[in-house]
């Protein structure tokens, strides 16, 4: 009885960081990797604050909200990837004119969820 009860603990103890481990990252779906950041000048600490909001948003938005969030958050970072150079600095304007129109539109469309994601209680 006790030997199995060690074997249960100790698959158990075995099992659960392999899955943590094994388990995406929102932040995958927008960069692929954290290697991505690595490459403008971010760091893994970096990678983790964004995983860390994007886990926020996903508890604080619906289900439609969330999609449609990702789904624009994807591609203003495949606008500030391109301007992004391997020191981290944006240089917003290698952007063409019609990127930079995409880019405000974006973010315009973006501003109501950080509201939401941000939003405090107030007394």
């Amino acid at each position: 009885m006790k030997k199995r009860m060690l074997a249960g603990i100790a698959a158990v103890a075995i099992l659960i960081p392999s899955a943590a481990f094994a388990a995406s990252y929102l932040a995958d779906d927008i960069f692929g990797s954290s290697s991505t950041i690595e490459q403008k000048g971010g760091t893994q600490e970096d990678y983790q604050e964004i995983e860390g909001m994007l886990q926020a948003a996903k508890g604080k938005l619906t289900e439609d909200e969330f999609k449609e969030y990702m789904e624009l958050t994807k591609q203003l970072m495949v606008l500030k990837l391109k301007i992004t150079d391997e020191n981290g600095v944006s240089h917003e304007e290698q952007l063409t004119p019609k990127e930079q129109w995409q880019f405000e539109q974006l973010a315009s469309k973006l501003s109501p969820y950080f509201e939401k994601i941000n939003e405090t209680v107030k007394p």
